[in-house]
């Protein structure tokens, strides 16, 4: 059963994926990969450039849908936190990265759930 929710999930999230591959394109690719295991694709990049000039700061990692992009100062954690991030698309296909800004309007980026969830299961701090 959870297989086939798993799939439906990845149907339902195929454009938030393919939005994060193309971001993964014009980020300038020097690796792309896929994890069967945890359904991803696995863009590594020089710079998440885009996430930077929101955020004002360097950026390690970013996921969309089942993509995972992950910068050149990714460290070992920081791929399994991404993994938390698909999970939670998984259980809010669809609507997950609506949920995701509202939550970090409302609350800020280390006060958002879902960080705050992806960093006590890798048992990292932001």
């Amino acid at each position: 059963m959870g297989n086939k929710i798993q799939k439906i999930a990845i149907v339902l999230n195929f454009p938030w994926s393919l939005l994060g591959f193309f971001y993964g394109a014009l980020s300038l690719p020097a690796n792309i990969k896929i994890d069967k295991a945890q359904s991803v694709i696995i863009v590594k990049v020089k710079r998440l450039w885009i996430n930077e000039i929101f955020l004002g700061r360097k950026v390690r990692g970013f996921t969309l849908g089942n993509t995972v992009l992950l910068s050149d100062i990714t460290d070992g954690n920081i791929y399994s936190h991404e993994i938390i991030h698909v999970e939670q698309f998984t259980k809010i296909p669809l609507l997950f990265p609506l949920f995701y800004l509202v939550e970090s309007m409302k609350n800020g980026y280390q006060a958002n759930k879902y960080e705050k969830e992806a960093y006590q299961r890798t048992n990292k701090s932001a």
